[in-house]
């Protein structure tokens, strides 16, 4: 029902023009899920700022997609925060770190989400609560123990990985 795949820029490829990425994603960008492709590129890497995209999907309608681009590791971070501030009040919101992107997230019901993406265009659709926050805790922690795990010392996101496990336990308790 889901999709979601995080992925780092390629730190030689400057993003200039949104419609050429998208149909040339692998020239732009390297899968986190792929170790040999990271470790290629990881000296070039600045760990300060790290480009890249998330990819979610919900059946066949992107979510997410490589034209939303931004800090990648920050963009996860406050993710995680609007996924918190969902369990806990309801609804979260916010801006991407480095893009005039705003996402935003409302239960409507016990089961079930609004989930609204502002940027050039609107993407406004309702989605299965559990299964959001599912998807969205499981492409976190994808991407910060791939991270980790690849680049030892480079990065460290132990207080994100901590704060994806508390959300876990908060979400069976859903």
């Amino acid at each position: 029902m889901f999709y979601i795949n995080t992925l780092l820029n390629r730190p030689e490829k400057e993003i200039n023009d949104l419609n050429t990425i998208k149909s040339n994603i692998e020239e732009y960008f390297v899968q986190v899920k792929d170790e040999k492709q990271l470790l290629s590129i990881g000296n070039s890497l600045d760990f300060d700022y790290l480009n890249g995209a998330i990819i979610l999907k919900h059946l066949d309608e992107f979510l997410l997609n490589v034209d939303c681009w931004d800090l990648v590791d920050q963009l996860w971070a406050y993710i995680l925060n609007v996924t918190e501030s969902l369990i806990s009040t309801g609804e979260g919101e916010t801006y991407f770190p480095d893009q005039p992107v705003k996402l935003k997230l409302k239960s409507i019901s016990k089961d079930l989400v609004l989930y609204v993406l502002e940027a050039d265009y609107r993407t406004k659709v309702v989605l299965p609560k559990k299964d959001l926050i599912d998807i969205l805790l499981s492409g976190a922690a994808d991407f910060f123990h791939a991270m980790e795990k690849t680049f030892k010392g480079k990065c460290n996101y132990q207080y994100e990985i901590q704060k994806i496990s508390s959300l876990r336990d908060t979400l069976l308790d859903m």
